[in-house]
């Protein structure tokens, strides 16, 4: 009776709260020690190999410089995680690792052994589930000697998870984990990538390091996160406000862990000069995507190290969709905010695409081209002039014009989505304009496509807060 009440009831992750796991599992440790290599060549070490279904509770690592981590779970053909072993676990910019402790992974280092500053104890407590197999392999990218004869080169691990039956009830998410550097990043204005994911899934968590290089401003004015989920089949947006106020600080950052927030690293050089690590995970407050999900933060010139953790279900994927590649976008214009005035006719209007750079060429950062991912138009980072203020941003509208080629007349549906007030031309002729104030919502539209080129144009403004989102979503869809 004990063995058939066991079988099919699962415990909750207390790091990662979405991951439910068997409660029938046999209790297993790998262990690796090497010696350092006696070539000067890199090279690798597995240290952890195993077929069948399982899950990773807690890894330890020692002697991390120099490394890369790679997990590949289930005979993935990538890498779900490959990346800076140090950066892995949120020691950013190569820095000198310093003491770390979160609901995900805990860095000890040894300040009573000055000679190995750079080999701190390393312990991870993200579960990695597997139903098939799981590879975790270390490459070693600098040659063996150093600070410690004998040590330096050396791997050592010890790997505690739980070996299930073949029949267990495993969670279908996967563990994955991206990484990106930038030095600098974009300029103000701009945002940066953390994360992009096709498929379904939930953000665990974000680590980001942060160098000053701009020192004209605050580190933290870079107009916050901005997470655009399901682009493909049902856009929602959540933006943030400011980089230490999206990581629940406030007034800046400074040094304290918590669970599921902190900064375990800040460097105070004036209010002008400073260097910080804060990180994030959502344990309490996942947030799902069921078919993609784009992670930006609003950028500034600084050199950046990100890491995101995420959870994904295997060989899910965003479907595609008919969507204008890019758009050129104008602004701002003012008076965004008055009825009458959003709605009287601008030059642009009657202005072709084609004229539109000649049109406003000498007005620098007034036409600007964006990428539109999976519909995606954010105009909050469209790369505007980098010297301007959060605080232009309310009360203005834009433009945004693109095209797209059809090869027969056809009808399709347009699936619309936007926050404030809206103007859609197709083809020179209005459609209409609408209102959503206070939420982001959806509006559909047939259209006919004509044979050839199709001309789009919006015009969007941003009413309430500066730190509102003001995004929009364009995707064209075959009518059912």
């Amino acid at each position: 009776m004990t063995s058939d009440y066991f079988k099919n009831q699962t415990m909750q992750d207390p790091a990662v709260p979405m991951i439910q796991l068997p409660i029938r599992f046999k209790s297993r440790r790998t262990n690796t020690a090497t010696v350092p290599k006696t070539t000067p060549e890199a090279y690798h070490v597995d240290i952890f190999d195993v077929e069948g279904s399982g899950c990773i509770r807690h890894i330890w690592f020692l002697f991390a410089e120099g490394r890369r981590i790679e997990i590949t779970v289930d005979g993935a053909e990538t890498p779900q995680v490959d990346m800076p072993l140090k950066s892995f676990f949120g020691i950013m910019h190569d820095w000198t690792p310093y003491f770390v402790d979160n609901a995900a992974f805990t860095v000890l280092p040894n300040y009573e052994t000055p000679q190995m500053p750079g080999n701190p104890g390393y312990n991870l407590w993200m579960p990695i589930p597997f139903s098939q197999s799981c590879r975790i392999r270390l490459y070693v990218d600098q040659p063996p000697g150093g600070q410690v004869a004998g040590l330096h080169g050396s791997v050592c691990t010890m790997i505690d998870w739980h070996e299930y039956e073949d029949d267990a009830l495993l969670t279908p998410f996967r563990f994955h984990a991206e990484h990106h550097q930038y030095k600098p990043a974009p300029p103000r204005n701009s945002a940066y990538q953390i994360a992009d994911v096709d498929g379904t899934g939930f953000m665990a968590g974000i680590v980001l390091g942060s160098k000053q290089r701009n020192y004209t401003d605050m580190i933290y004015h870079t107009g916050g996160m901005s997470i655009l989920i399901d682009g493909g089949s049902a856009p929602n947006v959540i933006r943030g406000t400011n980089m230490e106020d999206d990581f629940g600080f406030s007034w800046g950052f400074h040094v304290k862990n918590g669970r599921w927030i902190g900064s375990p690293y800040h460097k105070w050089g004036g209010r002008l000069d400073q260097d910080g690590v804060i990180y994030r995970f959502f344990g309490p407050d996942p947030i799902a995507f069921d078919s993609s999900i784009s992670f930006r933060c609003g950028s500034r010139d600084d050199d950046i190290e990100t890491v995101a953790y995420y959870y994904k279900i295997p060989d899910t994927q965003a479907m595609p969709v008919l969507t204008p590649d890019q758009w050129l976008v104008t602004g701002f214009y003012e008076n965004g905010d008055d009825w009458d005035t959003f709605n009287a006719p601008e030059d642009v209007e009657s202005i072709p695409l084609n004229q539109w750079d000649s049109h406003f060429s000498a007005n620098e950062h007034f036409i600007r081209t964006i990428p539109a991912n999976r519909g995606w138009l954010d105009f909050r980072f469209s790369r505007i002039d980098p010297q301007l203020h959060a605080g232009h941003f309310t009360g203005r509208s834009m433009y945004a014009s693109s095209t797209l080629d059809s090869d027969h007349d056809k009808e399709v549906i347009l699936r619309l989505s936007f926050d404030d007030w809206l103007s859609l031309w197709v083809n020179g002729k209005k459609r209409g304009t609408w209102q959503s104030e206070g939420r982001f919502e959806t509006v559909r539209l047939p259209l006919k496509l004509k044979k050839g080129r199709n001309e789009f144009l919006l015009k969007t403004n941003n009413l309430g807060h500066c730190w509102n989102a003001w995004v929009s979503n364009f995707v064209l869809e075959e009518p059912v």
